[in-house]
């Protein structure tokens, strides 16, 4: 008996095939949302083996957005020449190269400079990854695809903090890197093997100009502002000199580059063509969704460790459970995508989910709370990306021809790595000021009296006053938390009120 191939456009593709296509999809897509959490959650272990300080650090976290924006600005045009299934190959090469850098640094300039290899490798790979699956397919023939892709994609992503946890517990911080690169080795087989292959050649018109100038000035310029804005403190008023002259010369090579894209008749990312509204306003909710899930990402792991005093591996465990819950929220998603009504209502119920999600945590900030006690919030924010992220991103692109899809999509991942990469700089930063302020407040408070209620029995001695010392750490971290987890809250609420009212989302 014969069946109908599962995509009409490449017939040879066997059903077991278009399903492993899909998930080795997920897979390439995981890459980058790996390497982007992993420097975060194992953060404080790959800071203290380069010993960087905090100021330093970010530019670790930075580099590696604006370099991945540099990646997603062109990989349209070099899709477009070699095929993006090569390219795909290509990246993988080069995240590998950047991951081993990685995992040679002896100090921040050659993290820094290694972050920014593998964010031109893996920046890319979600954007090509769902491309190729966009232009490989028609609609209705997508559902094998999406199924593999999400469960490549959110697996990766929900073992991240579990495995960081073990790697840097057991063989030291160089060994996340050192995984991260190994993991593109059965990757690279799985694409070469499973991808399908491009059959017309593009003409001279569809392969358009690089314009490599233009993309370096938006990289370096989306750079210095992202790590300007990163770096700003609301406790701190006024810029430096080197701080203002680096914020202008950013603006400055935006601007040159935005003025390139603008008047250049067929630019590598071609705005003019993005002008639905649905699009654009689910760019902006899917940007903000990744600037509060940044911060989310790098507060929590801190709340837990800093604040409760629980270990890194514990820490881990629990994030990947979490994890794990988003990814069943996620395959149900795709399973009943079809008789999902009314979005625009369940985007709004996953910003309150996620207000919710914040203020559990901020009541649980105080001394002795219990995993037990913690696990609802953390499982109620897990599943906000299926009910935001993917819920925006699976209708904004409904307006778009197949031509015009890459642009959309380059243009979205831009927004996602900027988004993540300020989401989780601005919270590092706001985090260790606001600690910095808690503890000053703490320790002005304590006196003679209270030493004497707080320990009567014990000596004076330094064992004593280093305990005390890190209790006050500790509480000093439970009230910065607590202060970021209500601006999340109300950040979410916020967002939730605007998404009623906007009817793109319909």
């Amino acid at each position: 008996m014969n069946t109908l191939p599962l995509l009409s456009r490449h017939p040879e593709l066997g059903r077991a095939r278009v399903y492993l296509f899909g998930l080795t999809a997920g897979c390439v897509t995981g890459v980058d949302f790996v390497a982007s959490s992993m420097i975060g959650i194992a953060g404080a272990h790959i800071q203290g083996g380069v010993n960087a300080a905090p100021e330093e650090y970010l530019w670790a976290i930075t580099v590696y957005a604006a370099a991945a924006v540099v990646a997603n600005l062109v990989l349209g045009r070099i899709g477009t020449r070699i095929t993006f299934r090569r390219y795909i190959l290509l990246s993988l090469l080069v995240f590998c190269a950047g991951a081993l850098l990685c995992a040679s640094a002896n100090n921040i300039s050659e993290l820094v400079l290694a972050r920014a290899v593998q964010g031109l490798g893996g920046g890319g790979l979600f954007a090509a990854a769902r491309i190729i699956a966009q232009l490989v397919s028609e609609p209705h023939e997508r559902l094998p695809i999406f199924v593999g892709f999400g469960l490549g994609s959110f697996a990766l992503t929900a073992l991240a903090p579990w495995v960081s946890a073990e790697l840097a517990l057991n063989l030291g911080w160089r060994a996340i890197f050192l995984v991260q690169a190994l993991v593109t080795v059965p990757l690279f087989a799985m694409v070469l093997t499973l991808f399908p292959r491009r059959r017309e050649q593009p003409t001279t018109a569809q392969m358009g100009t690089l314009g490599w100038p233009a993309a370096l000035a938006f990289g370096f310029g989306a750079l210095l502002l992202l790590h300007g804005v990163e770096d700003f403190r609301l406790a701190r008023i006024g810029l430096s000199g080197g701080e203002t002259a680096a914020l202008l010369a950013g603006a400055g090579l935006l601007v040159f580059a935005f003025r390139w894209l603008h008047n250049h008749p067929d630019p590598w990312l071609d705005v003019r063509r993005l002008g639905s509204r649905r699009y654009l306003v689910g760019l902006g909710f899917y940007s903000l969704y990744y600037l509060i899930s940044g911060g989310w990402n790098y507060l929590v792991p801190s709340f837990l460790q800093a604040g409760l005093g629980f270990n890194f591996q514990t820490t881990g465990m629990v994030l990947s459970l979490a994890g794990g819950i988003g990814l069943i929220g996620v395959m149900l998603h795709t399973f009943s995508f079809r008789r999902i009504f009314r979005r625009r209502r369940v985007i709004t119920a996953g910003f309150i989910v996620f207000a919710l999600a914040a203020t559990l945590l901020s009541v649980g900030a105080m001394p002795g709370a219990s995993i037990p006690a913690l696990m609802p919030a953390m499982m109620l924010q897990s599943l906000t990306t299926a009910l935001i992220m993917v819920q925006v991103a699976s209708m904004t692109y409904l307006d778009f021809e197949p031509e015009d899809f890459v642009h959309a999509y380059q243009l979205k991942n831009i927004m996602r790595e900027v988004a993540t990469a300020l989401g989780t700089g601005m919270t590092s930063q706001w985090l260790q000021t606001d600690r910095a302020i808690a503890r000053t407040d703490l320790v002005g408070r304590i006196n003679v009296f209270d030493l004497q209620a707080l320990a009567p029995d014990l000596p004076r001695t330094p064992d004593m006053l280093a305990r005390l010392s890190l209790q006050i750490d500790q509480q000093a971290t439970l009230i910065a938390c607590d202060h970021l987890f209500v601006a999340l809250a109300v950040i979410c609420v916020a967002a939730a009120g605007v998404v009623l009212a906007q009817r793109a989302l319909a």
